[in-house]
Parts: C-alpha cells; sequence; structure tokens
C-alpha cells in the first residue's frame, strides 16, 4: 500500500484549468481496485473536501485551515509546515497538483509535481513585483527539488528543462484529456438554442471563449475587436459569450466591451456552473481560444469532443493540443483572428468537417491512460523512495 498526501492550495476549488485537472484525477482515484494499492489523502480546506470529495468513499482527508491568507504565509507553510505533515501522516509519496504554484523544497518523502506551466516567465506584467521575483528566482530552484516532474506538453518539457535546468529524464509529459463521459455532441439544437436564451438571454448564434478574464495574458482584447471586424462582415447577429470569473486586470476587458459597437452582443457570463459547461459548449458555433500562452488549453479538446469547431493562437503548447487541422492565428493580429473566425463560419461545409474531425481529435486523448500514466510514476518514485 503506497500511502499518497496531496495538498489541495493553488488548485482555486475547482474554479481552474489546474482545479479541473485535480478533480479528473480524484473522481478516477476514488476507485475499490486502485484502494488496494494506493491511499490518497487529500490535504486542505474545509471548502475543498466539499467540492473535491463529494461522494467519494476511497479518498481520505487532512484538513487545514488558513494556509492562503497571503502569499508569504503560504510559502513558509509549505516549506516548514507541510514536510512536517507527511512526516506525521507517514506518506510514501507527497503529490503536489499545483507545483507551478504551490510546492515545498525539501520533504521526509519522495516528491512528484505536476508542473502545468511556466507562463510566469514568459508574460510580462501578469505580476506584481514580488510575484515576479519569486517566479523568476525561487520557482525553478523549488522546481529542482521534485524527485520527479509531470507535465502536460512537449512544450511545457522543454521550457522546464531549460527554465528550471532539470534533467529531461526527470520530467514527463502526460497530456490531459476532454472527459467524455460529460463532453459529446447533442444534435438538439433547438433545445440548446431555448436553454441559452432562457439561461444566459443569449438569443442567437454564438463564438465561445472559455477562460478566466485575466488581461492580457489570455487576450480577451483582441478576441473583442476581431469580433467586431467579423460583425463588421456578416449579416448573422452572432454573440460573443464569455464566460469566466474576473481576474487580473479585469476591469480592462470590461472597458474595451463596453466600448464596443456590438457591446449588446458580448456576454460575460461569470463563473459558469460545473453541470453547464457541456451545454456551454454543445451550443456554440465556433470555439476561439485566442490566448498569448495555454500550457495545454483543455477547452480545446472539451470543444472538440462535443462536435464544435475550434480555432486558436499558434501560441505556447496550442498547436501541438489542437493538431494541424485546426486553424491557428497570431495571437497579436485581430485580422488574422478575423480571417480565420470567417474561414469557419463562412464555410458551412468547412464547419461541418472541422467539426467532424474535431471529434476523432479529442479521443486520441483519455483521461483512463493520463491516470494510469500517473499512477505508474507514483508507485515507481515511491518504491524508489523507499530503497533510499
Amino acid at each position: 500500500m503506497i500511502k499518497i498526501g496531496c495538498p489541495s492550495f493553488g488548485t482555486d476549488c475547482g474554479r481552474s484549468g489546474i482545479g479541473s485537472y485535480l478533480r479528473e484525477l480524484l473522481d478516477r482515484f476514488d476507485d475499490d481496485a486502485l484502494a488496494k494499492e494506493f491511499s490518497f489523502e487529500l490535504i486542505g480546506p474545509e471548502v475543498d473536501r466539499n467540492h473535491y470529495l463529494k461522494g467519494k468513499k476511497n479518498i481520505l482527508w487532512h484538513q487545514v485551515e488558513g494556509v492562503d491568507g497571503s502569499p508569504l504565509q503560504n510559502f513558509f507553510w509549505n516549506q516548514f509546515s507541510l514536510p512536517k505533515l507527511c512526516k506525521e501522516r507517514g506518506y510514501d509519496l507527497l503529490f503536489l497538483p499545483a507545483a507551478n504554484r504551490r510546492l515545498c523544497r525539501k520533504a521526509p518523502c519522495p516528491t512528484v509535481g505536476t508542473v502545468h506551466d511556466l507562463a510566469t516567465l514568459h508574460l510580462k506584467n501578469k505580476y506584481d513585483f514580488s510575484h515576479a521575483v519569486f517566479n523568476r528566482n525561487l520557482l525553478p530552484y523549488l522546481i529542482r527539488g521534485l524527485d520527479h516532474i509531470i507535465t502536460v506538453s512537449q512544450f511545457s518539457k522543454n521550457d522546464i528543462v531549460r527554465f528550471a535546468h532539470v534533467p529531461a529524464s526527470r520530467v514527463t509529459v502526460i497530456p490531459l484529456a476532454a472527459d467524455h463521459k460529460r463532453f459529446f455532441p447533442s444534435d438538439n439544437i433547438d433545445l440548446l438554442k431555448t436553454w441559452m436564451k432562457e439561461k444566459f438571454d443569449v438569443d442567437g448564434p454564438y463564438l465561445l471563449y472559455i477562460s478566466r478574464l485575466e488581461h492580457p495574458g489570455k487576450n480577451h482584447v483582441n478576441l473583442i475587436k476581431a469580433f467586431e471586424l467579423f460583425r463588421d462582415e456578416t449579416d448573422i447577429p452572432y454573440y460573443l459569450v464569455l464566460p469566466g470569473p474576473d481576474k487580473e486586470r479585469s476591469e480592462e476587458i470590461h472597458s474595451v466591451a463596453n466600448a464596443s459597437k456590438y457591446a449588446s452582443s458580448i456576454k460575460f457570463l461569470g463563473f459558469v456552473d460545473y453541470e453547464d459547461m457541456p451545454d456551454l459548449y454543445r451550443g456554440a458555433a465556433l470555439f476561439v481560444l485566442p490566448s498569448f500562452f495555454e500550457g495545454f488549453g483543455l477547452p480545446v479538446l472539451e470543444a472538440m469532443a462535443c462536435k464544435v469547431p475550434v480555432i486558436t493562437s499558434n501560441a505556447a503548447s496550442l498547436p501541438e493540443v489542437s493538431g494541424s487541422l485546426s486553424p491557428h492565428f497570431d495571437p497579436n493580429d485581430p485580422v488574422a483572428m478575423r480571417d480565420a473566425i470567417v474561414a469557419v463560419l463562412g464555410d458551412e461545409k468547412n464547419r461541418e468537417t472541422l467539426a467532424e474531425k474535431g471529434v476523432a481529435w479529442a479521443h486520441n486523448f483519455s483521461w483512463d491512460r493520463t491516470v494510469q500514466e500517473t499512477l505508474e510514476i507514483f508507485t515507481r518514485i515511491a518504491k524508489e523512495g523507499k530503497k533510499q
């Protein structure tokens, strides 16, 4: 039996890509057969237990409150209290699912961390000065202390090897996937139209981009500009639907949208419930991911699995995740983004072909395989740790 501790700090209680990653893993770790080989214990506040462990019977919980009260408090807890907790709880392995945000340098047991990306080293003005210093100086140092690193794309692995100076042999790429039990096509378009009108006041076809509202990294402003250019060329009253919570400099995104001549067609939905996400994808005419940087970009595969055509920027890992068949554009160029939108929505045959091929592409990725490969890493690193 391998006892694994797993802190939930840095996962935003499920309201982020990292939170979705942890939830998908825990859903599959909670398995009767796995319970004979692994004992998982989630470390975190009660709010995280209520979100991640609802309905689960095989995953334990150790309550820790108040760790994320401030960046300094969080840092010291991870460096001193977490290693002590590992010893007290008798963990054979410490798994850090948000290791590009929260991690400790040393622990009394082997450590495996998932470093989703090093976006903070690529995007200027993403954080204030103190965060920038931590991300550029301390974060690579802390990453080097992990016994093994999981990451989600070859692009991110290359970054980790380059910036954290970690041998490539200590970094394993394990891609994410869409949950095909939740994300799948629907033929009942009329029902989806009615639902969107009643639920979100969207009464017409729409372009969709799901992301936290963070400027400039998530690139909402250029998407809004591209949407304006697109609407200038079409008689169809498309909406631009932008779900996601307000984050850094979101007021600048709202300001640009409010100033647009198509402001009434730009819908900010805020945080959308987990249960509503599949239908939000299914009803879209097109999914656009214009981000300047993504370590993976899971919404790409979720949209494809729902048979929605997808276009993305050509930045970071997005061409790797979306495949060669999806149109890509320069995220700095609203005109190029507009042209990619027109190429799909202006040609119904092309749109349908892209949607069909997207479904097939999404099925190349599997959460079951992600979990299997993750558990293989856990087993190997835990056994190696016991031999030392």
